[in-house]
């Protein structure tokens, strides 16, 4: 079982979306979503709760869609954070890219999908194992609920595993696993655009942070360190942002906006 350091944290860090995420059956409809936030902000709900533009068969269906995607994607820290997603779904994406900022936005805003991810997903992917048990997910969970005793009257074995499960189902969704019943890992590799849109997530969510390989969230982005630094070298030779680097310390300075690469 992973060990974990729970402390600090308080109940509401944790909900079930990832229950409802999990059970989006078509995450086309969460990417026009964010488009649509993107371009007509203030006019979402009447776009898709009274004018039901994605087809959805009743009023309740589409309301809980709209609070899930809120809770889920269109949750920010910071203005900043939110212009940063206004500008990644006004530029030309594709389908990869848009599939790894609905994984990494959901990280950044759901704790328990984030520590999921960081101690159960990550850790199993970066110790070369092939598969990802159910199982593993539940007992980690179970440890998660051993600290934090609130959630032992409100969750029940079924919800550890519904949670377990839709946990995996997203994973799928977002072509980061494959498999029906046993999910095994695909190998992930991040484009030079994705790992731009990586850095300039991790730089707004930790603009205090000088050091971007001591980010929370460094190992999100599926290399190692020495690779890590290798492409920023890269992209900054690009003039993308400017770089320096001691033996220890990365510092990354931003352009004001995100353009993408190209």
């Amino acid at each position: 079982m992973h060990s974990i350091n729970l402390s600090g944290h308080i109940l509401n860090n944790y909900n079930t979306d990832i229950n409802i995420i999990g059970s989006i059956p078509d995450y086309e409809l969460i990417y026009k979503a964010i488009e649509l936030f993107s371009t007509k902000n203030d006019e979402l709900e009447q776009l898709i709760v009274t004018d039901n533009q994605f087809d959805f068969r009743t009023e309740k269906s589409r309301k809980r869609f709209l609070s899930a995607v809120y809770s889920a994607f269109l949750n920010f820290n910071s203005d900043t954070h939110k212009e940063l997603l206004i500008q990644l779904f006004n530029t030309n994406l594709s389908l990869q890219s848009k599939q790894m900022i609905l994984f990494w936005q959901f990280s950044f805003t759901n704790q328990l999908f984030y520590e999921i991810t960081k101690n159960v997903f990550i850790k199993s992917y970066f110790s070369g194992r092939v598969s990802l048990p159910k199982d593993d997910v539940v007992a980690f969970i179970k440890e998660i609920i051993l600290q934090t005793p609130e959630l032992k009257d409100l969750w029940s074995e079924i919800t550890i595993n519904t949670i377990a499960s839709k946990y995996l189902t997203m994973l799928k969704k977002l072509n980061l696993v494959d498999g029906t019943s046993k999910k095994t890992f695909k190998h992930i590799q991040l484009s030079n655009e994705e790992l731009l849109i990586f850095i300039y997530f991790i730089k707004t969510l930790e603009p205090e942070n000088t050091n971007v390989l001591k980010s929370k969230y460094i190992d999100f982005s599926f290399v190692s360190q020495d690779s890590f630094l290798n492409k920023v070298k890269q992209l900054a030779k690009k003039e993308l942002f400017e770089m320096s680097y001691n033996g220890e310390q990365l510092k990354i300075e931003l352009n004001q906006t995100y353009r993408g690469i190209n």
